[in-house]
C-alpha cells in the first residue's frame, strides 16, 4: 500500500514538472511570436520617417549645389585676377623696356639737332654711337642681331635675297653681304637677315 502510494506521488510530480515545461514553452512560443511582428514593424520606416529623410535629401541636394556655384564663382574670381595681374605685370615690363629706350632716343635727337655747318662725319659718328647704344639695350632684354657676313648662308637665320656667282669653290654658300640686318632670341628667330649669298658655278670659273 506504501508502495503504491509512493508511485502515485512520483507520478504526480513527473505531471507537475511537464506541466511547467509546457507552459514555459507555451510563454516562450507566444512571447516569439509577440517579438517577431515587432521585429518587422520596426523593419519597416514610417511614412513619416520616409518624408523626414526624402526633405533630409533635399536638404543636402540644395546644399551641394549652393557649394558648387560658390566654388565657380571662386574660380571664375580667381582666373579674373590671374588675368589682371598677368596684364599688370605685362604693362610694368613694357614700362620699364621704354624707360630703356628713351636715352637713346634722347641722343638720337641730339644728333638730329646739331647745327648744319657742323661736319657731316661728326653727326655719322653721333648716329653710329645712337645705334650702339640701342643694340645694347637690344642684348639686355636678350635680343642679338644674326650672324651675317663671312657666315655660312642658314635658312633659319637668312633669307637669301640675290645669288652673287663666283669662281671659287670654298665661297660657295657664304654670305657676301648683309642687305637687312636680322635679330634673334634664345628661343626662335624675330627676323631673318636678308642677305646675298655666293654661289659657285663653272661658268663663272671659266669666265
Amino acid at each position: 500500500m506504501k508502495g503504491a502510494t509512493r508511485m502515485s506521488s512520483v507520478n504526480d510530480q513527473v505531471s507537475s514538472e511537464l506541466e511547467k515545461e509546457g507552459v514555459a514553452s507555451a510563454s516562450t512560443e507566444e512571447s516569439v511570436s509577440r517579438d517577431e511582428p515587432e521585429a518587422r514593424q520596426e523593419a519597416a520606416p514610417s511614412p513619416e520617417e520616409l518624408l523626414a529623410a526624402l526633405q533630409n535629401a533635399e536638404r543636402e541636394k540644395i546644399e551641394l549645389t549652393e557649394a558648387l556655384a560658390r566654388a565657380r564663382a571662386d574660380f571664375f574670381n580667381y582666373r579674373k585676377r590671374v588675368d589682371r595681374d598677368r596684364q599688370k605685370e605685362r604693362s610694368m615690363i613694357a614700362e620699364e623696356k621704354a624707360l630703356d629706350f628713351l636715352p637713346v632716343l634722347d641722343n638720337l635727337d641730339r644728333a638730329l639737332s646739331v647745327s648744319p655747318d657742323i661736319d657731316g662725319k661728326s653727326v655719322l659718328q653721333g648716329v653710329a654711337m645712337v645705334r650702339k647704344q640701342f643694340l645694347a639695350v637690344l642684348e639686355s632684354m636678350g635680343v642679338e642681331a644674326v650672324p651675317s657676313i663671312g657666315s655660312v648662308f642658314s635658312p633659319e637665320y637668312h633669307e637669301a635675297v640675290v645669288a652673287v656667282a663666283t669662281d671659287d669653290p670654298e665661297k660657295n654658300g657664304i654670305v657676301m653681304e648683309e642687305i637687312q640686318s636680322g635679330y634673334r632670341t634664345k628661343e626662335r628667330v624675330l627676323r631673318p637677315a636678308k642677305v646675298k649669298v655666293a654661289s659657285y658655278t663653272l661658268t663663272a670659273e671659266k669666265g
